[in-house]
This record gives C-alpha cells, sequence and structure tokens, in this order.
C-alpha cells in the first residue's frame, strides 16, 4: 500500500474523508486493536496479493499499520490525515480541507459526458447502494458474526461483531461533508453502513470494470481491548516531513 488504506468498510473511502467542524470529540468509546490479514486479486492479474495489519481505534484517532512499512494516521481531532513511509522515514500530512478542495476539483474537471462514459465503462450506471442482513455469519477471532450484503456500485459482503460496537457516530463523521464523487454517492453507502450492528471483522469487496473484477478479503485474526498510548497516533522521532 505504498502509503495507503486497508480497503474494507471500517476504513474505506477513507481517501474521500472531510470531518465538518462540528465533528464528535470523541468518536470511540475503548480502545480496540485488531490484527488482520488482507487478500487482493488485483485487476486483470496486476496488483494483487497479501499482507497483514494492525488497526488501531482511540477515541478520536485512527491509524492502519500495514506489513508493507506504510501506515495511516486519521486525526479526527486535529482534522488531518497523516501518511508514513517507515522505510524511508518519512511522512506527509493531508488536512480534510484540502482533501475535499482536491477532489472536488478533480469532480469539476469531469464534465457529464466524460463521467457518463466512465460510469458505463465501470457498469455502474445504477448509483444506489442497499444492505439487506442476511443472517448469522461465521465465527471470526472468537466472535458471533451477522452477515450482511451490500449491493451497489461496490459490492460487499460484511460480518460484523455485534457485541463490539461501531459508534453512529463514526459513520457521521466519515459522511459529513463528504465530496462530490463524479462515479457515484459514496455517502449513500456510509448511511446503508449505519444500520449494520457491530464492527466488521471480515470482508469481501468486490469492484467490476470492463469486463474485469477485483476483489478485496480483509479477515481480522485477532481483537485486543485495552489502553493504547497516544504516541501512537504520532510521526515517530526523526521522521522528515516530505510533500506530496
Amino acid at each position: 500500500m505504498k502509503s495507503k488504506l486497508v480497503l474494507s468498510p471500517c476504513v474505506l473511502g477513507l481517501a474521500l474523508i472531510c470531518v465538518s467542524p462540528n465533528a464528535p470529540a470523541q468518536i470511540f468509546s475503548q480502545d480496540l486493536t485488531m490484527r488482520a490479514t488482507t487478500t487482493s486479486s488485483g485487476m486483470a492479474g496486476r496488483g494483487g496479493g497479501t499482507q497483514t495489519t494492525t488497526d488501531y481505534f482511540s477515541k478520536n484517532a485512527m491509524k492502519t499499520a500495514s506489513s508493507d512499512g506504510s501506515d495511516t494516521i486519521i486525526r479526527f481531532d486535529a482534522e488531518k490525515i497523516i501518511n508514513i513511509d517507515n522505510k524511508n522515514k518519512t511522512y506527509s500530512e493531508t488536512t480534510f480541507k484540502q482533501l475535499q478542495e482536491s477532489l472536488n476539483k478533480l469532480g469539476a474537471e469531469m464534465n457529464s459526458e466524460q463521467m457518463q462514459q466512465m460510469r458505463k465503462m465501470m457498469g455502474q450506471m445504477n448509483a444506489a447502494f442497499s444492505l439487506t442482513k442476511q443472517g448469522p455469519g461465521e465465527n471470526i477471532a472468537g466472535y458471533a458474526t451477522e452477515k450482511y450484503l451490500i449491493s451497489g456500485p461496490i459490492e460487499m459482503e460484511v460480518w460484523a461483531c455485534p457485541s463490539l460496537k461501531m459508534p453512529t457516530s463514526y459513520y457521521d463523521v466519515m459522511k459529513a461533508k463528504m465530496p462530490a464523487n463524479p462515479m457515484f454517492d459514496m455517502k449513500k453507502l456510509y448511511d446503508e453502513m449505519k444500520s449494520i450492528d457491530g464492527i466488521p471483522l471480515k470482508t469481501v469487496m468486490t469492484i467490476k470494470m470492463m469486463n474485469m473484477e477485483m476483489k478485496t478479503t480483509k479477515v481480522v485474526n485477532s481483537v485486543e481491548k485495552g489502553v493504547i498510548s497516544a504516541s501512537e497516533f504520532e510521526v515517530p522521532a526523526g521522521y522528515k516531513l516530505v510533500q506530496k
């Protein structure tokens, strides 16, 4: 993931986040550390592979640490995203406002004809999302789950743990002032996900484009409860700031 995010309901769309000034000061009521394995088929046989990640959830911050040496920190309190390259000991920062402005500009540069062509190419003319609860799911990392199916431009199977609560405010924050997306409305995806009871412990996401398919599967292997040090969400000492 160079400096990138894991594609799962927990962090899907973080590249499109823009949090409003009135975002809740605290998102998660307890600290959680989740270790997972993510496998992607890539597109047309390219870009696939397997990696391990550790996701940290703590009050008003999130972090994904990847086995490829990259970390992504989302500071809801400071309204910024930090991408860390541990191999080169460098990092970059992007504010939610800057990210919104750049993505809004990208959307504005696409005229309606281009947008329709892209939607047709990706087979995504139907921009609606819908959520269906499918019943009891697998036992994952020692937790019982319920299975859900999200249908739409992106299809996702989700196994969520009802005993590990995902606060509704999390999805509200993720959706707040979402930049315009020329392909489909990501806000609708988060509206549907608010109905999922619990934190997703397994997701299978399928993207189809031009008769090609990319499937990404993320499975949580362990869940740890316990206080996470605030330093986990800071840039390590000695790392150099670089402009992206």
